[in-house]
């Protein structure tokens, strides 16, 4: 019995902090999570919605993820740590014959950020390997030069609501019609010490 009281009790030690998105994001609050200091906390990952950010319904496909990073008070600050299309939302785009076409390349930011970026286009109808293969350059040359370009928050905003998108789709429809593109999934890799 009095083992059970011991785990009880173990809870009631713990405190509740408060998780906060990054300055990019408008530090909104991701939610709270218990420790029994915030050291413990550290490097915890939050998942949460654009939707949950914004409030734009229409934005509920996009997955981000935050990394805990440093304690301020009671409250935890994060840093972007990538991001994922759902993948039914991802199903819903491909069709029938028509292409999909993948780009996977790790790109680094202007301030020295290392992230590993998926992008990924759909045809309107099924393209040679020839034009393919010049999208897939399209989309890591507009991927490696904007990252280079751009610090790491302002690189994660035009991914994240989708301004690098149209303008791969820009550049690539001029080869091949296309039907959509997507950054479908970021990862961060390294931050600068």
């Amino acid at each position: 019995m009095s083992s059970k009281t011991a785990i009880k009790d173990k809870w009631k030690l713990k405190k509740w902090f408060t998780i906060v998105a990054p300055k990019t994001f408008g530090e909104v609050v991701l939610g709270t999570t218990p420790a029994f200091d915030a050291n413990q906390a550290l490097n915890r990952k939050v998942e949460t919605t654009l939707y949950d950010l914004t409030g734009d319904y229409s934005l509920v496909y996009v997955h981000l993820y935050f990394r805990v990073i440093g304690v301020e008070g009671d409250r935890l600050l994060t840093r972007f740590a990538g991001h994922e299309l759902s993948r039914d939302y991802i199903r819903s785009l491909v069709r029938r014959k028509s292409s999909k076409i993948d780009a996977i390349t790790d790109v680094t930011t202007k301030d020295g950020y290392v992230l590993r970026v998926k992008g990924l286009a759909l045809t309107t109808y099924r393209a040679h390997r020839s034009q393919k293969t010049e999208i897939r350059k399209i989309i890591w040359n507009i991927l490696s030069t904007r990252a280079s370009e751009t610090t790491f928050d302002g690189f994660v905003q035009d991914i994240v609501f989708g301004k690098l998108s149209n303008d791969i789709f820009q550049q690539a429809k001029k080869i091949y019609p296309l039907r959509k593109v997507e950054v479908e999934k970021t990862k961060l890799l390294k931050a600068p010490a």
